[in-house]
């Protein structure tokens, strides 16, 4: 099977290469990441610890398409993608109201019926304007703000290689918003680019984790595409980075376990005997207290 694998991994390569020998300026390519989250939450002693019960640590994944044109990217949650796409349907928000009473009259119980997000931040990457623009969203609110491109400088590239499924790759290491990360990069995949905000490497992104283990990026698939997938958000709210995770933060200090639990597709144990927790989120460097 692992040779098959590297046969057919090698074969994607080679497709790639001919495209780019062929001058195929045009070509927009889709790299599609599979995301693990342990989304972790803060009691009363502000710290989380993933090996206690009670930090009701949960695992959920989630589908990420990254839309690979020449000079940018776009980033974005599959699943978020399709859930909005329905909602802006004629009478999409009927639909989708239907769909998810009917699981929600179920019971509750098993695998969610009804189209629903996953992460909710969309990522523009623009290289030849060493510019990022991020779109988040909370409150039924899109917000916009402006981030700064990861530059090669922001990296330490080690001396560790190794193949992770099928392509061969390099570790890297930076500290990016408050965690520190392990990036293994392809040079074979010709994109400084890479799912989620991380870019500036002679490499598509393959794998990344950060130190602590509670978010896991895994390269799956990367094919050509004649439609991608842009950005859909309409009239967002400009802010800053820092001033939304803030804000955000708050917004679901407010939320009780049965909304975070319908909003993020996660299990929160909110029974009495339970401390209230706080997620933290991807990005920890402001103040979440």
């Amino acid at each position: 099977m692992k040779h098959i694998v590297r046969l057919l991994t090698t074969f994607n390569l080679l497709l790639i290469a001919l495209a780019i020998k062929a001058n195929d300026k045009g070509q927009v390519y889709r790299a599609v990441y599979e995301l693990n989250e342990i989304y972790t939450y803060i009691g009363n002693n502000r710290e989380p610890d993933i090996s206690d019960e009670r930090s009701e640590a949960k695992f959920r994944k989630d589908i990420l398409r990254l839309e690979l044109y020449p000079e940018s990217s776009f980033c974005y949650s599959y699943h978020t993608w399709m859930t909005d796409s329905l909602k802006m349907e004629p009478n999409g928000d009927k639909i989708w109201d239907e769909m998810f009473f009917a699981w929600y009259r179920s019971g509750r119980s098993g695998e969610r019926t009804y189209p629903h997000k996953r992460s909710n931040w969309l990522i523009e990457k623009n290289r030849l304007a060493n510019s990022m623009t991020v779109y988040d969203f909370f409150d039924s609110q899109f917000y916009q703000y402006a981030d700064s491109l990861l530059s090669p400088a922001d990296w330490i590239i080690t001396d560790s290689v190794s193949t992770i499924n099928g392509y061969d790759c390099i570790l890297a290491t930076c500290s990016y918003h408050g965690r520190d990360w392990n990036v293994w990069f392809s040079p074979d995949l010709p994109w400084h680019d890479g799912p989620w905000k991380f870019s500036g490497l002679p490499g598509l992104v393959v794998s990344a984790s950060d130190a602590e283990g509670l978010y896991r990026f895994e390269l799956k698939e990367i094919y050509p595409v004649s439609q991608p997938v842009k950005p859909w958000v309409r009239k967002p709210k400009k802010t800053t980075r820092q001033k939304f995770l803030k804000e955000n933060f708050e917004y679901l200090k407010q939320l009780d376990g049965g909304a975070l639990s319908a909003e993020f597709d996660i299990k929160i144990d909110s029974s009495p005997d339970k401390p209230k927790r706080y997620r933290i989120g991807i990005e920890k460097d402001y103040d979440y207290k």
